[in-house]
């Protein structure tokens, strides 16, 4: 577990006894959640995936939803490939998740 100690608001120390697979599990998890964050911040739930999925909408807007997924999902990877070739805890921890823009009328 990976945990801080603050003193007035300040970081002062930060005790990490996470093995280097724990640390990478725990981030790659967390990309994953970013990612689902992502997807349903741009108003994209379930049910309006299965629409553009189905076809439901206009076909430039199914393919503007498809197309916002798989960014989501594009950046996940590189999130994913980016945590496991860390060496150490920090590395894992410090890799950022960068949502895709939302075009209009998503």
């Amino acid at each position: 577990m990976k945990s801080f100690l603050f003193s007035n608001g300040q970081l002062v120390s930060s005790f990490d006894d996470r093995t280097l697979e724990q640390a990478k599990n725990e981030d790659i998890e967390r990309m994953r959640e970013f990612s689902t964050m992502a997807i349903n911040a741009a108003g994209l739930d379930e049910k309006t995936q299965l629409n553009a999925i189905a076809g439901i909408y206009e076909p430039a807007r199914c393919e503007a939803i498809k197309n916002y997924i798989a960014a989501c999902r594009n950046e996940y990877l590189r999130c994913k490939a980016l945590i496991l070739a860390a060496t150490t805890n920090d590395e894992a921890d410090s890799v950022t998740f960068i949502a895709p823009n939302v075009e209009e009328g998503l």
